[in-house]
């Protein structure tokens, strides 16, 4: 009898530490977030330290910006295809060997003698970058209970988003006092730890896939319905880089003001808070709210963006709610897009990433255009007519995912944490219940 009670006694000793790691965020979801912040870092501290490499390479400084179109297009058409054609190894070994790649693509970048070699650095890091991230967000889904993948993925999206007011500010500073070449280093020693680490930390190993033909791993493009649920992605990234692209000749009208570089700081940190929160709304609330209220957020802010910037009182909370906004369509999305296809993880958060890519670039692309017949001032109404049509999209996705057959998966995704646990268990009890009474019958008429 005291043996029983002993042994029940210490099982349930076990058991508690077990249920306490489940309601807290796996500590290797930071190593995840280091290595998106070396990622973030990278794309962004371009633009800070342009200047510099255009006159150390002896090109112009619209060349010099082609570095960025290199980086984003390779990321961005490269990370399907990428997703599909690695799919058959090991999900933690090409994670850790990508971001290895990354690292050395950043040490090229920092050694390249010339500049079309550093534009062949940009295509590499572009490529290791577009195989990373997709895993990341995945591998942090696999580290964290079900309840808590809203919160897993944020995390590790702030790690991107981070950069925007940490890595980018620390890269362009190192950049200008020290040279350039100094900036890419910087990236490459933050990829190297978060490397380093993630190797030490002994990531779960993850079974490698059925090895599929990447024509069957890209079916998912294939399917208007997941075409039609990234397009909240693509169109809001192009509506908020849209004015991204040409903020500092706007805040120079509206504003009055050379130096933007606090100004940016703030909505970082929008960004940041954002990308944060939108992972505890979303498990709390579901993704549908969450998705609509940035989205309206996002139309509204953009369209009285180049009012609310005439002055720093509103100038400042304009930008944080900007950033913000933008930031917490993202992760939401992501979620969403597991529960529409979990068959295609790699590949439909790889496609959503190249969403937000094609998104920046599009943005980018589509404001200069702009700019021959509107004057910058203007722009705010042209990003907001793009975020509002992603709004309309969504509305639309969400009929098309109700009246589809993935109706019940895609409600029981839209609840809140708790609720869509208990009832994705009951589903399971029930699944089962209704095997054994089939066996049942069929033991009687046999």
């Amino acid at each position: 009898m005291k043996e029983r009670m002993s042994s029940s006694m210490s099982k349930a000793l076990q058991d508690v530490p077990r249920s306490a790691r489940a309601s807290k965020i796996d500590p290797r979801i930071l190593l995840l977030a280091l290595g998106m912040f070396a990622l973030g870092t990278d794309a962004l501290v371009v633009a800070g330290v342009l200047p510099e490499i255009a006159h150390a390479t002896m090109v112009s400084e619209s060349l010099a910006g082609q570095l960025v179109t290199a980086f984003t297009l390779t990321y961005g058409l490269g990370a399907p295809v990428l997703a599909a054609l690695t799919n058959r190894w090991s999900r933690t070994r090409v994670l850790v060997i990508a971001l290895f790649g990354f690292c050395l693509a950043n040490v090229g970048s920092a050694l390249a003698p010339t500049f079309p070699l550093l534009v062949l650095t940009r295509i590499l890091a572009g490529g290791c970058a577009a195989t990373h991230s997709p895993l990341a967000y995945a591998t942090s889904t696999q580290l964290s209970p079900p309840e808590k993948r809203g919160q897993a993925l944020a995390l590790v999206v702030s790690g991107f988003t981070l950069a925007t007011v940490l890595g980018s500010p620390l890269g362009t500073w190192v950049g200008e006092h020290a040279g350039w070449r100094l900036s890419f280093a910087l990236v490459a020693a933050l990829a190297g730890i978060a490397c380093v680490a993630l190797l030490a930390s002994r990531l779960p190993r993850a079974a490698a896939q059925p090895s599929l033909s990447l024509q069957t791993r890209l079916a998912p493009v294939r399917e208007p319905r997941l075409l039609l649920a990234l397009c909240p992605t693509l169109l809001s990234s192009l509506g908020f880089y849209l004015v991204y692209t040409y903020i500092a000749p706007l805040l120079g009208q509206t504003m009055h003001i050379s130096d933007i570089s606090e100004l940016l700081i703030a909505s970082g940190l929008g960004s940041v808070v954002g990308s944060w929160i939108s992972g505890s709304v979303a498990d709390r609330f579901g993704t549908t709210r969450s998705l609509v209220v940035s989205l309206l957020g996002l139309s509204i802010i953009l369209a009285i963006f180049s009012w609310a910037t005439t002055g720093l009182l509103t100038g400042l909370p304009a930008l944080i709610l900007w950033g913000g906004a933008a930031a917490s369509i993202f992760t939401p999305q992501q979620h969403r897009l597991l529960s529409l296809a979990p068959a295609h993880v790699n590949v439909i958060l790889a496609l959503n990433n190249a969403a937000l890519y094609l998104g920046a670039a599009g943005g980018a692309m589509l404001g200069g255009v702009a700019l021959h017949v509107l004057p910058v001032t203007q722009l705010g109404w042209v990003g907001a007519s793009f975020a509002l049509l992603g709004l309309l999209l969504l509305l639309l996705s969400l009929r098309v995912s109700a009246t589809g057959s993935g109706s019940r998966d895609a409600l029981i995704e839209d609840l809140p944490g708790k609720e869509r646990t208990t009832l994705i268990e009951r589903v399971g009890t029930l699944r089962k219940t209704q095997a054994r009474l089939r066996e049942t019958e069929k033991g009687n008429t046999s």
